[in-house]
């Protein structure tokens, strides 16, 4: 498979949200994400890449009595495929690294941090020293601070400034300021609505939702 724009967005939302699960002869992909907050990217976005990637066409599912939807397939092509591309199988968290694939291809890294933050990042406004939330910052939450650093280290190389904070059970990633959200729209974008729907009124939804 040709490592193109699509996959490196794909293997972001699969280290973010996604896992392999192997069990004797089942090999499952697996998706998850807020039913209410994240159906309109996963049916616009991550189904489109399923489709133009492997020709497979998947659907979404909601667990009952949760706000949780799932995109879950058993397809053993595609899973060696994911898995060969750089996607752990079973509990990822130890093994979390940027794939080695796409190290070193500049043009495609922030394509795989957006799939990341679309799914597993949030954006946030505090208040700081004012009476309303105003402040943005980008936020990655990760049991991995190696997974993290390597993220940031790439990030400082394309003009943003951060932190890795440690919040005891996990490291989070800040990406924080005005100038971070302008260079972030402008360089890497989002394609999760419930990401520019939350600074659709400081820049637009149409700047918000800005790709490379």
């Amino acid at each position: 498979m040709k490592v193109n724009k699509e996959v490196a967005e794909l293997m972001g939302i699969m280290l973010g949200d996604g896992c392999l699960s192997r069990s004797c002869n089942s090999y499952t992909v697996y998706i998850y994400g807020h039913k209410y907050d994240d159906f309109q990217y996963h049916n616009n976005i991550t189904k489109k890449l399923f489709l133009k990637l492997f020709n497979k066409k998947v659907s979404i599912g909601f667990k009952k009595n949760e706000n949780t939807l799932y995109i879950r397939f058993r397809d053993k092509e595609i899973f060696n495929t994911l898995n060969f591309l750089g996607v752990p199988i079973g509990n990822k968290y130890s093994r979390l690294k940027i794939p080695e694939i796409l190290v070193k291809k500049d043009e495609l890294l922030p394509l795989f941090i957006r799939g990341l933050i679309d799914t597993d990042g949030c954006v946030i406004f505090s208040k700081q020293h004012r009476s309303i939330p105003y402040y943005p910052r980008i936020e990655l939450t990760s049991k991995s601070y190696n997974f993290l650093k390597e993220i940031l280290n790439f990030l400082v190389k394309k003009r943003f400034y951060g932190s890795i904070s440690d919040k005891g059970r996990a490291y989070r990633l800040e990406i924080s300021g005005f100038k971070n959200l302008d260079n972030w729209i402008n360089t890497i974008g989002f394609n999760n609505p419930k990401h520019f729907k939350k600074i659709g009124a400081l820049y637009g939804p149409q700047n918000a939702s800005a790709q490379t």
